[in-house]
Parts: structure tokens; C-alpha cells; sequence
């Protein structure tokens, strides 16, 4: 969105985590400030009532309906909010959780956000997502994907095999605990944790990464984001679960096809203008910090 002329903002979504008191108190607070500003403030579904508010649409398709969404929480409740969300709405997170690799701002940067954000002067960033059709299914299942994909074995299943196919072509059969495909914005997410590579998210990648896979020489696996990946589990697999963002999923029966791509949309995701990506890894994950 880098030297698009910014859209006016008249209407501002406003969801937050709601097991969390401080999170609710900074909502009121912004939804106040809104009204002072002549600004109309939209509270999701599942947040209005902890807000005081009424209630608008549901959260997973609040960002259709505003012009900007602020969240106030952690990534878990970012994610709620962008698999519905278009292009033309950004988002902006302010942590109140642990990691907070997407919610990047702090609660006192709440206001100095909303400033720049009504003001145009935002640091808007696009960040790839994922395209996910389940055939073989009735209905068909679609879904719009920021972090990653995941197939994996329910707690008392066996190893599994999922077959991959890029572009066509097969890539592997993996004997594993499961598979995950990541966006460069979900390297550290899910797949960070089953020891996949950490990816910049200015580049356009899909990762596919094993979760203990039972072969040593299976490893993660760096494509294209233009590449169509096709993935799908073996007959007498049939403890299976696709889960996409961590926030919703299904069972995945043996030979049914999940197929992944680019998606058309990216999200516009709302920078902090004070740190960069290195920046985040270094403090969020404590890299180069000394022990003692």
C-alpha cells in the first residue's frame, strides 16, 4: 500500500481478548476516544458486551464492514480477525498477550496508533496469505489463511503419512506426527516450534515443514509462493485433523485433497514505525542476549 493515497477513516473496529481485564479497559478506553474524535467505533459480535457496546458483526467478519481494526489482545485474537478481513482494511494489534509476533505494539502506544492511523501516517505492511480449498467435501470448504495450515494426528493416533505434490509433482510421502505449511508471517508460529526455518515476511514463500517426521532426511522446505501445493493423507489414516490459523478445523479423511496457494488478498498489517523484523526477533526471542 506504499504510495497509495490512504483512505479516509470513519468507521474503526474494536476487538479485544476477552479473558483478559486490562485488554477490555484499554477497548472502553479507545471506543471513548473514538466518539471524542467523531469517529465511529465498532465493536464485533464477541467483544460488545464486555465493551459496553452494541454489538456489531461477528469478528471474523468485522474488517469488511470498518475502515481499520484495532485489536487488543494477543496473536491468538488477531487471527480471529483476519480471515475474513480484505485488503483495503488494515489492522492494527496491540499486545496484551505473551509473544506477540503480529500484535506489535505496546498498550501505551494505544493512542500515539490511533493518531497516526485516523491521520494516514500508519506504516502499512502487506503480508502474504494462504488460499485453502478441501475438495472432495460437500459443501466445499474455503478458507483465507495469515499463518499456516496444519495437518496432524489426533493425541492417540499413530504416525501418519501425508503425501505432498507441488505443482503437480509429488514431493514426498511424510511419515511424521504431521505437516504444517506456513506463510513467512507464521515462520514463527507453529512451524518455528517444530524446528522450521524463521522467514522474512517481505518474502514471498510457503514453507512446508514435517512434525517429527519419522525419516531424518525429510526437511523443511522452502518454495515459491507461487507454486500450488496439494496435500493429502493415506487410506487407514483416519485420525486426522486440518486446523488452519490455529483457529479453525476439521477432520481430514483418508485421499481427501487439501489444495494451497497464493492467495489474491494479502493483509495490510499495521507496523510499529520503531522496529524492524530484526529488531522484534531480537526481543522477542532474546537473541544475542547473554546468560548471568
Amino acid at each position: 500500500m506504499a504510495g497509495d493515497k490512504p483512505r479516509p477513516i470513519r468507521r474503526v473496529g474494536v476487538v479485544v481478548k476477552l479473558s483478559s481485564g486490562e485488554a477490555i479497559a484499554l477497548g472502553r478506553k479507545l471506543l471513548a476516544e473514538l466518539r471524542r474524535r467523531g469517529v465511529e467505533g465498532v465493536a464485533d459480535t464477541e467483544s460488545a458486551a464486555a465493551l459496553g457496546a452494541k454489538p456489531g458483526p461477528p469478528r471474523a467478519d468485522l474488517g469488511r464492514y470498518v475502515d481499520a481494526v484495532l485489536v487488543v489482545g494477543g496473536d491468538g485474537t488477531f487471527l480471529s480477525v483476519t480471515r475474513g478481513c480484505p485488503a483495503r482494511t488494515p489492522v492494527a494489534g496491540i499486545n496484551m498477550g505473551t509473544l506477540g509476533f503480529l500484535t506489535e505494539h505496546a498498550p501505551e502506544q494505544a493512542l500515539p496508533l490511533l493518531d497516526d492511523l485516523l491521520g494516514g501516517r500508519a506504516v502499512i505492511e502487506l503480508r502474504d496469505r494462504l488460499h485453502v480449498v478441501v475438495n472432495d467435501v460437500e459443501p466445499r470448504s474455503e478458507f483465507l489463511v495469515l499463518n499456516d495450515v496444519a495437518v496432524a494426528k489426533t493425541a492417540l493416533a499413530r504416525i501418519i503419512t501425508v503425501n505432498v505434490a507441488v505443482d503437480g509433482e509429488v514431493l514426498s510421502h511424510y511419515r511424521a506426527d504431521g505437516l504444517i505449511l506456513a506463510t513467512p508471517t507464521g515462520s514463527t508460529a507453529y512451524n518455528l516450534s517444530a524446528g522450521g526455518p524463521i522467514v522474512h515476511p517481505g518474502l514471498h514463500a510457503m514453507l512446508i515443514t514435517p512434525i517429527c517426521s519419522h525419516t531424518l532426511t525429510n526437511r523443511p522446505l522452502v518454495v515459491p509462493l507461487d507454486r500450488h501445493v496439494e496435500i493429502w493423507v493415506e487410506q487407514g489414516d483416519e485420525e486426522v485433523y486440518l486446523t488452519l490459523d490455529g483457529q479453525q478445523g476439521l477432520p481430514l479423511a483418508p485421499g481427501v485433497r487439501v489444495a494451497v496457494r497464493a492467495a489474491g488478498e494479502p493483509l495490510a498489517l499495521v507496523r510499529d514505525a520503531h522496529a524492524s523484523f530484526f529488531s522484534i526477533l531480537h526481543h522477542k526471542l532474546k537473541w544475542g542476549e547473554r546468560e548471568g
